[in-house]
């Protein structure tokens, strides 16, 4: 068991990370810029320092979950207060916080130049949500020399317990696999509020809609996670929608800089940026659905106890279970594409994405048939490209926005279009295939 540990950054998810530690016995130092969280965390347990500096003065291992890189680079490098100018001889830092592939090997190179060749470092990003980092069972994705990552193994098993993934590929292979991950994770938040803003337009009793929905081919973990928020008056911020334009802005970037099209990444992006404009920003990601909904923000919520009934109710909810179906199928395509671009291991991705927050329904079911070949599907393209239809005709008559589900259509003709309208529906992830070939095989 490690003595101590300084923890740098407690927010929502930074906070449950460090208390979990707590628990387990180990000391803790937190440095927060927020001092009433400060304050919150010496009431459960911890000790608190008011620089990184002071944080990490001698411990032996230094965890950072801020929110950037940005604030990494000064938390660790500032010349006045930097966690530099008192981390111990062959101190292990692990980085848990988001960002950019880049950023990790930009945090060794500074290191070094400044004489710290001594300390381990280790990129292992981290996924699941407030409840799984207060219960230390976050899915952790580490990578670096693997000196580093059994220096660290004894800290990150007691935040992941058997959610930790060793990824090879060195320092930044971890935060690809985060980054191919959020893609899965930005696009269903953004189809929860598109397909719930729809239910509640053709006026259908939102509880029903969920429990419905949730039992279907078109769920996935993250409807199932922020739509029970949507159903009830809480204003309590489990994760705010900067966060997660904060991951899809380092993912569009991710497919900028590899030359690689993100064609749902990018129609995420579009939307999560209205709700900044509309002032959604520091409020949960599950209130997203105001940007759908203008003239009536509170619709989901104001229609959970609606008068109506269970089979016209349905009748309505297979437009939104369609939708949700193809865009789904689409972002499955679309992040496993990625991944194969940016070098990651696709059998060790799925089995990552699989039990991590960025799931659903189609992903687990469909994506096996993309890696050994076998496209056993009984859905064409032509099928979904049909269902798709139907479901946008009907949203068209109340002038009710579908961004993503209108560009998974197009991922899907642009398929048809190519050949492959009568293949199985997996067949859309030829669309991300070049001069060198698939990037998944086809058994004959």
């Amino acid at each position: 068991m490690p003595e101590k540990i300084a923890f740098l950054g407690l927010g929502a998810m930074g906070f449950g990370m460090a208390t979990n530690l707590i628990k387990k016995g180990v000391s803790v130092t937190g440095y927060d810029v927020w001092a009433p969280t400060l304050e919150r965390f010496v009431s459960a347990g911890g000790s608190s320092a008011t620089t990184p500096k002071e944080t990490v003065k001698d411990a032996p291992f230094v965890v950072f979950m801020v929110a950037t890189a940005t604030q990494i680079m000064d938390a660790m490098f500032n010349e006045e207060n930097g966690a530099i100018l008192a981390l111990a001889k062959g101190a292990t830092v692990i980085l848990c916080s988001t960002g950019p592939p880049e950023y990790t090997p930009a945090v060794r190179k500074l290191l070094n130049e400044k004489g710290r060749s001594d300390v381990f470092l280790v990129d292992a990003p981290v996924s699941g949500g407030t409840i799984r980092a207060a219960n230390g069972t976050l899915t952790i994705l580490a990578a670096g020399e693997e000196s580093a990552v059994e220096k660290a193994r004894e800290v990150l098993e007691l935040m992941a317990g058997s959610n930790l993934f060793t990824i090879p590929g060195g320092l930044g292979a971890g935060t690809k696999v985060k980054m191919v991950h959020q893609v899965l994770a930005g696009i269903h938040i953004c189809m929860t509020s598109e397909a719930m803003g729809f239910a509640a337009a053709m006026g259908v009793n939102t509880t029903r809609a969920f429990e419905v929905l949730k039992s279907g081919e078109g769920t996935s973990w993250m409807f199932e996670n922020r739509l029970p928020h949507m159903l009830v008056e809480d204003k309590t911020v489990y994760s705010a929608l900067t966060i997660i334009v904060k991951d899809i802005g380092i993912v569009t970037a991710g497919g900028r800089s590899a030359g690689f099209p993100l064609f749902l990444s990018s129609a995420t992006e579009q939307v999560l940026a209205g709700g900044i404009m509309a002032g959604l920003g520091p409020i949960d990601d599950a209130q997203l659905v105001g940007v759908y909904l203008p003239k009536d923000p509170k619709l989901v919520l104001k229609l959970a106890s609606a008068s109506t009934t269970a089979e016209d109710d349905e009748k309505k909810l297979k437009f939104v279970a369609q939708l949700m179906k193809g865009v789904h199928l689409a972002a499955a395509a679309e992040a496993m594409s990625l991944g194969v671009k940016v070098g990651l291991e696709p059998k060790q991705l799925y089995t990552i994405i699989a039990g991590a927050a960025g799931n659903s329904f189609m992903f687990k079911e469909r994506t096996p048939q993309l890696l050994d070949g076998k496209w056993t599907s009984t859905k064409t393209v032509d099928d979904v490209i049909a269902e798709l239809t139907e479901s946008i005709e009907e949203a068209n008559k109340m002038r009710y926005p579908l961004h993503l589900a209108g560009t998974a259509l197009q991922l899907f003709e642009l398929a048809s279009l190519r050949g492959f309208g009568k293949e199985p529906d997996v067949a859309v992830s030829r669309v991300w295939d070049g001069a060198d070939g698939p990037l998944f095989p086809r058994s004959s």
